[in-house]
C-alpha cells in the first residue's frame, strides 16, 4: 500500500483515512457544507498531500519516507538526547523509534552510543552520510512546499505559515520544538 493515503498516528503506525472514508484518496470529496468547509477535513487533506509529496522526495533519497527525514532533522538540531526522549519529542512509540534507528544505523546514517548516565539508554547521532541525506531531503522538502504553494502569493504563504504555527502552538506537544518541523 502506498503512503499517499496514510497519515501517521502518534504511536507511529499508519492510519489509512482515505481508503476507509471513500475508497480512493484522490477522489475523496469533502463533507457537504458549502457555506463553511470542515476545517478538520481541509487540514487532513492538505497534510495528506504534503506528506505524500514529501514521502516521495524522501524515498528518492533512499529513505523509507518523511518520518525518517523527521528523525534525521531532529538529530541534526544538535540536541543530544536518548532515543526514548527523541521518540517522545516526535510523538513516536519507542518500539517504532528503535526500528527506525536500527534501519538508519544499518544504512550508515546514524550511530548510537550508550548514555554515560544510564547504561541502558542509547543516544543516537547523525553520521556524515546522515547529515548529507538530511540536507538533501530538506532541500527537496523546500521544492515540494514551493510546488504545493505555488499558486499562493508570498504574503499568503507567510500568512498560512503564521496561522498554522499558531494553531500548532495551541496544541500541547514537543514536535515542533524538537524537530524544527513535523509532518
Amino acid at each position: 500500500m502506498s503512503t499517499a493515503g496514510q497519515t501517521a498516528r502518534a504511536d507511529g503506525t499508519a492510519a489509512d483515512f482515505g481508503q476507509d472514508d471513500c475508497g480512493n484518496t484522490a477522489d475523496c470529496p469533502p463533507p457537504a457544507n458549502a457555506d463553511r468547509p470542515d476545517l478538520t477535513w481541509l487540514l487532513h487533506r492538505a497534510a495528506q498531500n504534503m506528506r505524500a509529496a514529501l514521502d516521495e522526495a524522501a524515498q528518492a533519497h533512499g529513505l523509507t519516507g518523511a518520518r525518517d527525514w523527521m528523525v534525521l532533522s531532529a538529530l541534526a538540531s544538535g540536541e543530544r538526547q536518548t532515543q526514548l526522549a527523541l521518540a517522545h519529542a516526535l510523538g513516536l512509540d519507542k518500539t517504532t523509534m528503535t526500528s527506525l534507528l536500527d534501519r538508519m544505523e544499518a544504512r550508515g546514517l546514524v550511530t548510537r552510543c550508550t548514555d554515560s548516565h544510564d547504561r541502558r539508554a542509547r543516544i543516537p547521532a547523525l553520521t556524515a552520510d546522515g547529515r548529507r541525506v538530511q540536507a538533501e531531503v530538506t532541500r527537496a522538502r523546500d521544492h515540494v512546499e514551493a510546488s504545493l504553494l505555488g499558486t499562493f502569493s508570498r504574503q499568503e504563504q507567510d500568512l498560512l505559515r503564521d496561522l498554522l504555527a499558531r494553531l500548532a502552538a495551541a496544541t500541547p506537544g514537543e514536535c515542533l520544538k524538537a524537530a524544527g518541523s513535523c509532518i
